[in-house]
């Protein structure tokens, strides 16, 4: 249930209020209205927050005080209440965050800053949190099948006759999730009975297409193939079972997304086409830093947004004429990763990638000391907002647990981008595969 509350909470439209005037040289008094701003410690029962806001104040620091830098040990994060500070990643990049903006809502950074200086531009007030408090890190255990709570959705979708029908549908298990494909389904089965190549090969060739696919797959460039091959088998080999397993679910997943209300089939179409490219952020990341499989990757992305197939499927067939594209986009954000997850979870998908449609934006999340799937999925949902006006709604990248599990310990904008530039043959090269 907390993964849920934290994944509704991070979608709520509640604008940080504005900063008041503040006497410099001071502690400042926190409020129970600050921290209800304050992303992701607002999640906390209004009882433990009115408790913490009367138990702290804010730290004054005066203009040019270095608040973390590279090396500091401080088992808490920081929140700017009053001021300007500058970050800055290796003298590489800086960026600046003012109190009462979007981003000022997020710490300024995860417990171990690593190569991120923080330093005031300006007078300040910050919060410091230890991350016992705001319960960052802690271990959720086996990921439960999530509910739709209609308090966190905002009011036209908690007063939607299509939204509370869905849900109540979903509740009920009175509604059509999506199937696996069959090819994918047999092969996935297969494999667990621990058959050979051959067999596997036997089962992908029932679909033809993907059975083009797969060699295809295996001569690509992003296997280095030393010869070409010809046939599936050959194919099955040199890309191993798993491999295999998980690119026939890929490739068989674009079947789901198909609609026939011109509406309705555009917005699938539409969440396809960011999907291949999310999954291929993916797969690119996934394979420049060990510990996640890149095709196990591939597969995260392109079931990241798994849930909206449903709902868009029943909003095609509610009984209602008219379809409201606006309440429909409206709703998507909310119920996509619950759907998501019972759609995965009816796959029979392990829990680590059950848990991606809810996960892929919970900035706070923390998998633990290396890289995890759902970080990868994390980050390269991030680096897909660079550029667009989603930036503005991002915490600091100092700020984001995963970020600091990177092969180069750096996550700025400036990095991000020439990465990204860096790997753009790679992602096309994979986004191909899916055309």
């Amino acid at each position: 249930m907390e993964i849920l509350n934290r994944f509704f909470s991070r979608k709520e439209e509640n604008p940080t209020a504005p900063e008041s005037a503040v006497p410099a040289g001071e502690g400042m008094p926190v409020t129970l209205d600050q921290l209800k701003q304050l992303i992701p410690i607002r999640n906390m029962d209004e009882e433990d927050l009115m408790t913490f806001a009367t138990e702290r104040r804010a730290e004054f620091l005066p203009a040019g005080s270095v608040l973390f830098e590279p090396g500091s040990h401080d088992d808490s994060v920081v929140y700017l209440l009053h001021g300007t500070v500058e970050l800055s990643v290796d003298k590489t990049g800086a960026m600046e965050v003012e109190a009462g903006t979007a981003k000022a809502r997020f710490p300024l950074c995860c417990a171990t800053p690593q190569n991120i200086t923080a330093r005031a531009k300006t007078d300040v007030h910050v919060l410091r949190v230890s991350c016992k408090v705001m319960n960052v890190g802690a271990s959720r255990g086996e990921t439960s099948i999530p509910t739709i709570d209609t308090q966190y959705l905002p009011p036209r979708s908690r007063n939607s006759n299509l939204v509370n029908a869905f849900i109540q549908a979903l509740e009920d298990e009175d509604i059509q999730l999506p199937v696996l494909p069959s090819v994918a389904l047999k092969l996935r089965k297969a494999i667990e009975k621990d058959v050979g190549t051959a067999e596997a090969a036997g089962i992908i060739q029932l679909d033809p297409a993907i059975a083009a696919r797969i060699v295809q797959i295996a001569n690509s460039p992003l296997y280095l193939p030393a010869r070409p091959i010809t046939t599936c088998r050959d194919a099955v080999t040199r890309l191993g079972l798993a491999a295999t397993r998980n690119l026939v679910i890929s490739l068989t997943v674009k079947q789901i997304f198909r609609g026939t209300e011109p509406f309705i089939k555009q917005t699938l179409h539409d969440t396809w086409k960011r999907s291949v490219h999310l999954s291929s952020m993916c797969y690119v990341l996934a394979a420049e830093n060990r510990g996640v499989n890149p095709e196990e990757a591939l597969l995260a992305g392109l079931v990241c947004d798994i849930g909206v197939v449903p709902f868009l499927v029943f909003a095609e067939s509610f009984p209602v004429a008219r379809i409201d594209p606006e309440e429909i986009a409206e709703a998507l954000p909310y119920l996509s990763g619950p759907t998501g997850a019972r759609v995965l979870d009816k796959w029979d998908f392990p829990p680590k990638l059950m848990e991606i449609p809810l996960l892929a934006e919970d900035w706070f999340h923390d998998s633990g000391e290396h890289l995890q799937l759902s970080d990868i999925v994390m980050l390269s949902r991030l680096h897909s907002y660079i550029g667009t006006p989603k930036m503005a709604e991002l915490p600091p990248f100092s700020a984001i647990p995963a970020a600091r599990k990177l092969k180069d310990n750096a996550l700025s904008p400036e990095h991000s981008l020439r990465a990204l530039h860096q790997a753009r043959e790679k992602i096309a090269a994979t986004m191909k595969l899916f055309d």
